[in-house]
């Protein structure tokens, strides 16, 4: 599957897509829908009408079909100094799961972190979800949380 799959720069027109593929991630995540203030709209907004772009975002597709979605931004880190890619999603539809596809899409990820000089990348994952962790472990992640006993907090500015 991998060796059939693309991994571009994700454009305006993608925004459909990507949109309904964050829907299915927040279902897998059990985030019921009507908790989802993302709209199509200010997905397009925010990645394409800003300047610059509150985020970027690459799409793994094959035959023309988007089947996933790498949604990322920069952070600046103080821990080291410099640039850190920060994922914010990264998604593989179901019937494509398991065929290199996260793969392919997490390698582009890491080009382009290196492309941009930057010192890391970080990214949350589900405690529950062991086969994203595993993944992530092939990669050489470390899970902070255990090994720097560092935990990640939040405050919702909206309801």
């Amino acid at each position: 599957m991998a060796d059939e799959c693309t991994v571009r720069k994700a454009v305006r027109a993608d925004c459909k897509d990507i949109w309904e593929m964050f829907l299915q991630l927040q279902a897998i995540e059990n985030i019921p829908p009507e908790q989802a203030k993302l709209s199509k709209e200010t997905l397009q907004r925010d990645g394409f009408d800003c300047s610059p772009p509150l985020f970027h975002c690459i799409v793994a597709e094959s035959g023309g079909v988007a089947i996933g979605y790498a949604l990322y931004s920069y952070q600046y880190s103080t821990y080291e100094g410099g640039l850190e890619l920060r994922i914010a999603d990264l998604f593989v539809k179901e019937l494509y799961r398991r065929k290199g596809v996260g793969k392919l899409l997490f390698e582009a990820l890491i080009e382009e972190a290196k492309q941009q000089k930057a010192v890391g990348i970080e990214w949350m994952v589900l405690n529950w979800n062991h086969n994203a962790i595993k993944f992530y472990q092939t990669f050489g992640a470390r899970d902070l949380t255990i090994t720097e006993k560092v935990h990640n907090f939040r405050v919702a500015l909206s309801e």
